[in-house]
C-alpha cells in the first residue's frame, strides 16, 4: 500500500471513531447505542397479579429508589443474577419506589435502567409512600423477594440485600 492509501485509511479510521463517540456520547444516547429500558407505571394490586401469573418461575422482585445509594450499589448483581439464571427459569423485575410525580423522575429512573442493562420488567409503582410502606411493611428501600415456583414466599430482604445469598435460594428454588 502506497504512503496515500494509508493516510486516506488512517483518515477514514479516524473519522468514524470520532462519530461513533459522538453518537455514544451525545445527551439522551443509551450506553453502546442499546435501546432505552422500557419503565411501566404499574399499581400494587397488579403487581401481586403479575407475580402470580409467573407461576412456575423462580421471581425475584427487587424494589429500589433512585434516591437509595445501597439500592443502585446493589442493582448491578440483580442485573448479572438475570444474565445467569433466566434461561433456567428466573423471573427479575424492578419495581422503582420514586413515583410517577414528574417526567424528570421518569427520565432518571429509565436512565438508570437502561445504564444497567436491565432488560427485564422495570416498573414505577403507582401508589402513594403510605401505600407500599403498609403492603411491603417497610420504611424505605431496598427491598428485595424471592418467590419459588409455586408463587411461595421463599426470602424477604429488607436493610440490605446480600445478593450471594439471593443467588443460593434461586439456584435451590430452579432445582424444584
Amino acid at each position: 500500500m502506497d504512503a496515500r492509501r494509508i493516510r486516506m485509511v488512517f483518515l477514514l479510521a479516524v473519522v468514524l471513531c470520532a462519530t461513533a463517540a459522538l453518537a455514544v456520547n451525545r445527551p439522551g444516547a443509551s450506553p453502546r447505542n442499546e435501546p432505552p429500558a422500557e419503565v411501566r407505571d404499574i399499581r400494587y394490586a397488579d403487581l401481586a397479579r403479575c407475580v402470580k401469573e409467573l407461576s412456575g418461575q423462580v421471581i425475584v422482585v427487587d424494589f429500589w429508589a433512585d434516591y437509595c445509594f445501597p439500592c443502585k450499589r446493589e442493582f448491578p448483581q440483580l442485573v448479572e443474577l438475570h444474565r445467569k439464571y433466566a434461561n433456567s427459569g428466573l423471573t427479575a423485575i424492578s419495581v422503582s419506589l420514586d413515583g410517577t410525580h414528574d417526567a424528570e423522575t421518569r427520565d432518571r429512573v429509565r436512565n438508570f435502567l437502561t445504564k444497567q442493562q436491565a432488560t427485564f420488567a422495570n416498573f414505577i409503582l403507582d401508589e402513594k409512600p403510605e401505600v407500599w410502606q403498609q403492603k411491603l411493611k417497610i420504611d424505605g428501600p431496598p427491598c428485595v423477594f424471592v418467590f419459588g415456583r409455586k408463587g411461595e414466599l421463599l426470602k424477604r430482604y429488607h436493610d440490605g440485600v446480600d445478593y450471594k445469598d439471593v443467588e443460593v435460594i434461586v439456584v435451590e428454588a430452579l432445582k424444584q
